[in-house]
């Protein structure tokens, strides 16, 4: 069933839940691209946003309903909005993304199946997926790792129950992946500047050690967010390390082209796409062995070592050191083979693995717990979000 042409097949509805629809981020880019190709699949789908608000949507539309759930939000009125927002998709097959609000919701979301999809990696879901499985009908991972680990906390589920998505991504055709040997090294890093998950505050131990080990580097740092001014006052007098801020896609390419290299800090991922991007372009990654990763997916059986132990800015330069010091033809065979990896994620595979992934789930026998709307109350459900959130995070997963 799940080779079917979902085409052939009647329309299933779907309804998207996220906590987030349209603000800015890879999650978010992938549901945009839900919103477009969905109906391609044969899917009638309704994206749902717990948190979205203007400026970043927050306007109810055609197929887009954002609940705009606030720290000043109370568990029990929020479950009286989903289920009265669902019931008009009675019998949909829900796709929780990321999982967050699984074990407040579940039970009033009126639907036929439930999906949890996988965004992070399994020191993200580890804590929480092995209690969900009565809840679920299937799981999407965006590692091949991330599955692996998913299965094992699932022991007794057939493997048709969980789906790899390759990130889907778009590039520049015209990309060349080969470098020329010169002097200056030139390291890239991209995303939010963010202590949680990315951990940017490494930079500086990173820089400091490529100091040391006398590097002749270039540090470009493509992206913003609340850590930029503290990294630029502990950086900023290194005249080599350019604050480039969020660049078009036109120049972000442009500027990748450029990079011998690419560098991660994060803690945890299920992707990222950044990581494959950089694979296109041409730039060795250096990025961390965080388990259930496309890091791990890729990077281990790499000619040169291009992994380092998970929160050590200080082993990533000395990976760093060593792969400006490879000769530059093995250096660029390295490329092509991480390129090739990097480029197998097609938008049109994307689509298409998560429209079949969607038919048989929806086709096979329904192995998750019934939306009865009787959860039993718990003594949280009248505190605002906001306080649950700091005072009692473990209430977020009862």
């Amino acid at each position: 069933m799940k080779g079917d042409d979902p085409l052939m097949q009647a329309p299933v509805r779907v309804a998207h839940i996220a906590s987030w629809v349209r603000s800015i981020g890879g999650v978010e880019t992938l549901l945009a691209r839900h919103a477009e190709k969905d109906a391609g699949g044969g899917l009638s789908a309704t994206q749902f946003s717990l948190f979205d608000r203007p400026p970043y949507g927050g306007v109810r539309e055609e197929n887009y309903v954002p609940l705009r759930f606030n720290w000043r939000s109370i568990p029990w009125r929020m479950r009286r909005q989903i289920s009265g927002e669902l019931a008009r998709l009675a019998g949909a097959v829900t796709v929780w993304h990321g999982g967050w609000g699984l074990p407040w919701f579940a039970d009033s979301d009126h639907s036929s199946r439930r999906v949890v999809c996988l965004w992070d990696g399994p020191q993200d879901f580890g804590s929480w997926l092995p209690q969900m499985r009565p809840w679920l009908d299937g799981v999407i991972s965006m590692s091949q790792s991330a599955t692996d680990a998913a299965r094992e906390m699932l022991p007794d589920w057939p493997r048709e129950r969980f789906q790899f998505l390759k990130v889907p991504m778009e590039f520049p055709s015209e990309l060349s992946v080969a470098r020329t040997c010169r002097d200056e090294w030139v390291i890239g890093s991209a995303g939010r500047l963010v202590t949680p998950q990315k951990r940017c505050e490494r930079l500086v131990p990173f820089v400091e050690e490529l100091r040391r080990l006398k590097v002749n580097y270039r540090l470009e740092i493509n992206g913003d967010g609340p850590m930029k001014s503290w990294l630029q006052q502990k950086l900023g007098d290194d005249k080599r390390v350019e604050f480039l801020g969020w660049q078009d896609r036109e120049l972000y390419w442009n500027r990748m082209q450029d990079w011998d290299a690419y560098v991660s800090f994060t803690d945890h991922e299920g992707g990222p796409i950044v990581l494959l991007e950089a694979m296109a372009a041409g730039a060795l990654p250096v990025f961390p062995a965080i388990g259930g990763s496309l890091g791990d997916d890729y990077l281990s059986d790499l000619e040169v070592t291009c992994q380092y132990p998970a929160g050590d800015p200080i082993a990533a330069a000395r990976v760093m050191r060593d792969l400006a010091e490879t000769p530059v033809d093995v250096a660029n065979r390295v490329r092509c083979v991480a390129r090739e990896s990097a480029t197998s994620h097609t938008p049109t595979q994307y689509d298409a693995d998560f429209a079949s992934f969607t038919h048989s789930i929806a086709a096979m026998p329904r192995i998750s717990l019934k939306p009865t709307g009787t959860r039993s109350t718990q003594w949280f459900d009248w505190l605002p979000l906001g306080l649950i959130t700091r005072a009692f995070p473990s209430a977020l997963w009862r």
